[in-house]
Order: structure tokens, then sequence, then C-alpha cells
């Protein structure tokens, strides 16, 4: 399979003033390993200030690294990185949007930046993302999941091979996160599209990500698959409700789910959910019903606790 983006020992460094007198080399990136294949949609891990962002601004060209090697699409030669680059698109911490305009006047600013030929490319990319009947409304005025469509949309002009989000999860309310989450794994397996995700939450990951990467203090800790991590922490899909009985019922028999478990604070774990689970249409199962949902994610039993053995023995 082929590698999209390799990193080879890659180190930032900061220089800090302490007190006015000795410079301080801080390292943000620490001789970083790293490995994204065609294909994947790669959940990159770790606690705010871990070095994600860093990671990210130096895939996208925006800073250099201090030490350590970068390839994209095979090519390591920084003089000719600029043009792989042309491959790959997304956002950093937030999509970059003007609030005044509608999302096709958003797109068409792309298309004419990029010097694409012809307008049919917006109302095909609007409709992919859900965004085709916004009209005459300002993105000022989307809702945060909007904006975030948004701003993949803007990444996906000019036919992107290679996304790359920041923390595109955060803030998001559960039916935000499941549209989010529907459109990039349709954009994975519909269209080939290769996906970074960062984000410090593990749980949302565990809905989406083929293969992890676990970084703490600059450092990689641990890179592993999906089916790898699955056999390490056994996974749940956890429903909050405002009727856990109804709730359960609707799950036993038109989704055909039987190893459920009611918890006290209403919420439900349900095990050996199949991979074939469309968790959008349980959502709208409930809704439909009336039964409110408060929370739906895939956990763990252990998974968090995963994450802090590796930085435990990391320490």
């Amino acid at each position: 399979m082929e590698t999209i983006f390799k990193a080879s020992g890659l180190t930032k460094k900061y220089i800090m003033l302490i007190n006015k007198r000795v410079l301080v080399h801080y390292p943000v990136l620490d001789h970083l390993d790293m490995e994204i294949k065609r294909g994947e949609i790669y959940g990159f891990v770790g606690a705010n200030g871990a070095g994600k962002t860093t990671l990210i601004r130096i895939l996208a060209g925006f800073i250099r690294q201090t030490d350590g090697k970068l390839e994209l699409f095979g090519e390591d030669d920084p003089k000719r990185l600029y043009i792989q680059r042309e491959r790959i698109n997304g956002f950093i911490e937030k999509p970059a949007i003007y609030p005044h305009l509608t999302a096709r006047d958003n797109l068409e600013i792309c298309r004419r930046q990029r010097g694409i030929e012809g307008k049919s490319c917006i109302t095909e990319i609007l409709q992919e993302v859900g965004l085709s009947d916004t009209g005459s409304k300002k993105a000022k005025n989307f809702s945060l999941g909007m904006r975030q469509r948004l701003g993949i949309a803007m990444a996906l002009l000019g036919g992107s091979e290679f996304l790359f989000l920041d923390e595109p999860i955060n803030g998001l309310d559960p039916e935000g996160m499941v549209s989010l989450r529907e459109l990039l794994k349709r954009l994975n397996q519909e269209r080939g599209i290769t996906i970074l995700i960062s984000s410090h939450l593990l749980s949302e990951l565990h809905q989406l990500a083929t293969c992890y990467g676990f970084i703490h203090n600059g450092k990689m800790l641990e890179q592993i698959t999906s089916e790898e991590l699955n056999k390490k922490c056994r996974k749940y899909l956890y429903i909050k409700v405002d009727q856990a009985e109804k709730a359960q019922t609707i799950l036993r028999t038109t989704f055909q789910l039987q190893n459920l478990e009611i918890l006290s604070d209403g919420g439900i774990k349900v095990y050996d959910v199949p991979e074939e689970l469309d968790v959008g249409k349980v959502s709208r199962a409930l809704v439909l019903e009336e039964v409110n949902i408060d929370t739906m994610a895939v956990k763990s039993d252990e998974l968090d606790q995963y994450y802090l053995s590796l930085i435990g023995r990391a320490k």
C-alpha cells in the first residue's frame, strides 16, 4: 500500500527566553516517526499541547521542522514538496471561511483562487457535504457542524487526495458528530480520500479511524491499527437517553442488538455491535419514537486506560 505521508525523526524546537537571560530550545516535536498509507483514516490522538497541531502545520507547509525528514507521496526533496502539497488540503483549528458570504460564494472564491474552470464543481461539492439547501444563508449563521462541513467542501475543491483536519469534532453536538462522521466515512470509502484527523476525543475517533497514532509531549508513543486496538480494548456503543427502557426495546427489536446493559445514569451500553451497524440510523430511529438522545458514542471499558498506560510507560 502506498505511503502518503511519512515523518522520520521529525523535530520542532522553539527558543524560549527564561528570566530575560537564558535561552531554552523547547521541543514541541521530539524525533517523531509517523506513517500514513493511502486509504487510511488516521486518528492522531493526544492531549492539548501534545504537538498534534504543530505536526499538521509542518505537513501543510506553514512552518518548517528544526530537524528530521518529511515525505509526501514518496517525495522528500524540500524544493519539490510544494508540488505534492497541491494534492493535500484541510484546515487547522477551524475553517478559514468568510462569515458574511454564503456557502456557494465561499466556494466560488476558492474556485477562482485555485484557477478551477467551470462552476459545476461547486454544486456537486455542496450536494456531497449536505449544504446544497443553504441558499442565501450567511456562513456566520451556520451551526458549528455546518461550518465544519463547509471547511471540508473548500478543502475538497480541486480534487484533494489527502485531507488533514485539526480537531474537527471538538464542540459538536451528538447530531453534528454523527453527520460529520458519516461524511468523512463516505469520502474515504467512495472517493478513496486519505484522512488525517487530530483529536483528544479518543472515544469519538474510535468510531471512525482505521489506525491511530498516540502522541504525548511531542513523542510518538505508538501507532496501531483499529483491529489491534479493538482486540486490546472491548468496544461498546454508549447511548444516554431520557427513556432507557423504551430505547432498549427499539434497539432489540429494530436492530437485533441483544447484549445490552442499562446504567444508573440512564445510559445504555451496547456490546457486540456489528461493524456494519449505521449509528446514524439508530439515532434517527430513536428520535422518531420520541426518545431524546443526550449522548451517543462508541467507547471502551479500557480505552482511556490504555492511552494512559502508554503515557505511564513513556514516563
